[in-house]
């Protein structure tokens, strides 16, 4: 019994430990997994997961009241069709355009539409549309780089380029360092320096969830369109002047008070407004029937002073022009909306930041310290079971409302996938524990803590069996009860750890001397029994004379330096002959031990 509490006492410490242990492989299983192959199938996952937080979140933020969107759309391309032909149109639209937006004090223009070649017969026009740019310094146009292998690479104006200080040990924005580009008109390139990229990244699965807001070309930065347009927006309204782009170790942008988090690309993840909060737009052909209005003294649909203090876009959204991107809340989403987008995070200061993947690793060690405690502490399987699956869904809710309330990204992968690992590794350790406890007080049980050897009790049912089991098939058994000699005074002479090892060293004897099917037991005291499976009486005496002259033959080491020989007397009873009830048989054979103690010890009792 005392061995039953102590190992009762050992068992929660066990647990521990093993709940421990399982802890930091989960933890070196993930850290690993930050640097091998599998880890792109989570991130893969965790995209994924992003997605469907962005839709379960639904409408959490409102846009900037001021970014206006002045969309080509299908019906602009019908209706202008008319009075200016196919789409691209002559470009002295697009000034004029600027000059009635500029008319009403309109904050920002920004063009989303790259205005590549000069188009024949239409020099002129060209020519007035980067001549209004340039008379503008609120007029924002694009460019985009690209890799194609050219000859040679065009030199961009050094007023195009930003200065970047970059202090991140991971991010170098190779994946946006670019060999080539496209160039819009020079007259445009050398009228103003209100030019911006709009190369834009997707993730592999052709998903829009990052924008880049610094692209390199030649080994120099230039600034992303929406990044360009926001840093100008904040200089002018909140007197932000930077003479560079510091990038800290955090792999943060700093824009004042702002603190952009950049991906490992170099990429701000953007924060999606949801479908009931789109930005507002108005059609282009709009924007023109008013002008025309306007200039024919008739009253426009959109006055000049509809447009003051906007941030104006102008950008393709017809599905014909194929500036169509998809994004997590919408397989069909134009460029300049996205655009605008990136703009209206940075200046309102909500883009995406995904915490540290330190922070993640916390997150999963504290989850794995909850699954473990629950699956330890609770017996019922199906009670743990409900609880973990409760933890899963509040943590499903948590990540959702820190995205929703925050604009917060943790993992969802990861943290789930630990859960589950957690979870059933716990409870193979479990199993393996409960049964290793059930081997081990089935052994405390059954057996004799000082030899080794089955219990008395457990003899007495093993005897009981065998018999049955005997009788069922017609066979013999036998059953040795064995003394040792002069037990009580070799404890006298030589002391009684000295006895105990007698016992010991007998009872490694006796199994030895047996077949792996023989029972052998300690019946009590200095007494020990063989319960020899189906033999009968000649075969058992054969063998008690063999383990007697066994016995009698070997030196027992008492101690490190004396060794002393002992000698067994044995009774021999077997079944059915010599009874046939456990009772019986131990009766015949323990006669036959009294003769062998008369007749002189050190032998087989006779038969009678």
């Amino acid at each position: 019994m005392q061995k039953l509490k102590l190992l009762l006492e050992k068992k929660k410490f066990r647990y521990l430990s093993y709940f421990l242990l399982t802890a930091v492989m989960i933890s070196i299983l993930w850290l690993v997994g930050q640097f091998l192959t599998i880890n792109k199938l989570f991130e893969d996952l965790e995209l994924k997961t992003l997605d469907f937080r962005y839709r379960m979140a639904g409408t959490v933020i409102k846009p900037n009241p001021d970014i206006l969107i002045i969309s080509i759309d299908d019906n602009s391309l019908e209706i202008l069709e008319n009075q200016y032909g196919r789409y691209p149109w002559s470009r002295d639209i697009y000034a004029k355009v600027i000059n009635y937006l500029e008319s009403g004090k309109a904050d920002s223009i920004i063009f989303d539409l790259m205005f590549i070649g000069n188009q024949k017969g239409f020099e002129d026009k060209d020519k007035e549309l980067a001549v209004t740019m340039g008379k503008y310094n609120n007029v924002y146009t694009s460019m985009n780089f690209d890799n194609r292998k050219i000859f040679n690479s065009p030199d961009l104006p050094e007023t195009l380029k930003v200065n970047v200080e970059n202090h991140s040990y991971t991010i170098d924005f190779n994946d946006f360092n670019f060999s080539s580009c496209r160039l819009i008109l020079q007259d445009i390139l050398q009228s103003t320096p209100n030019i911006g990229m709009i190369n834009l990244s997707r993730d592999e699965d052709g998903i829009t969830r990052r924008g880049s807001l610094l692209v390199k070309y030649k080994n120099d930065f230039y600034p992303y369109l929406g990044f360009k347009v926001a840093y100008d927006y904040l200089k002018k309204h909140e007197n932000l002047n930077l003479d560079k782009f510091e990038i800290n170790k955090n792999n943060q942008l700093l824009l004042g008070k702002r603190k952009i988090q950049l991906d490992k690309d170099g990429r701000m993840i953007i924060n999606w407004y949801g479908d009931e909060s789109t930005l507002p737009q108005v059609p282009f052909w709009q924007v023109i029937k008013s002008i025309n209005a306007v200039n024919q003294g008739k009253k426009p649909d959109l006055s000049p002073d509809y447009f003051k203090d906007k941030i104006i876009f102008i950008g393709a959204t017809a599905i014909a022009l194929y500036d169509i991107k998809s994004i997590p809340l919408s397989g069909i989403f134009p460029g300049t909306e996205i655009l605008a987008t990136v703009f209206n995070n940075i200046v309102d200061n909500n883009p995406i930041k995904r915490v540290y993947p330190w922070i993640n690793l916390l997150i999963c060690t504290f989850l794995s310290i909850i699954t473990g405690t629950i699956v330890l502490k609770l017996r019922s399987t199906a009670i743990s079971s409900f609880i973990i699956v409760s933890v899963l869904t509040v943590y499903i809710l948590f990540s959702s409302l820190l995205l929703k309330k925050f604009f917060i990204w943790v993992d969802f992968v990861n943290p789930i996938l630990i859960i589950t690992l957690t979870f059933t590794i716990m409870y193979i350790i479990k199993y393996l524990m409960k049964s290793k406890d059930f081997e081990y007080t089935y052994k405390l049980a059954t057996t004799d803590g000082l030899t080794g050897l089955y219990n008395h009790r457990f003899f007495q049912e093993h005897l009981a069996n065998s018999i049955e089991r005997t009788r069922r098939y017609n066979s013999h058994i036998s059953l040795l009860l064995i003394d040792i000699d002069f037990f009580k005074k070799f404890n006298d002479t030589y002391g009684h750890q000295a006895g105990d090892a007698v016992l010991r060293q007998v009872a490694d004897t006796l199994k030895k001397a047996v077949r792996s099917s023989d029972l052998v037991a300690r019946y009590g005291g200095e007494e020990m029994t063989v319960v020899l499976d189906n033999t009968d009486i000649e075969e058992a005496v054969i063998i008690a004379n063999k383990i007697c002259t066994t016995v009698a033959e070997k030196s027992f080491k008492l101690s490190e330096t004396v060794e002393r020989n002992v000698t067994i007397s044995i009774g021999v009873a077997t079944f059915p002959q010599h009874g046939e009830i456990p009772s019986k048989l131990i009766e015949f054979a323990d006669k036959g031990l009294y003769r062998a103690k008369e007749n002189g010890r050190n032998q087989v009792g006779a038969i009678e």
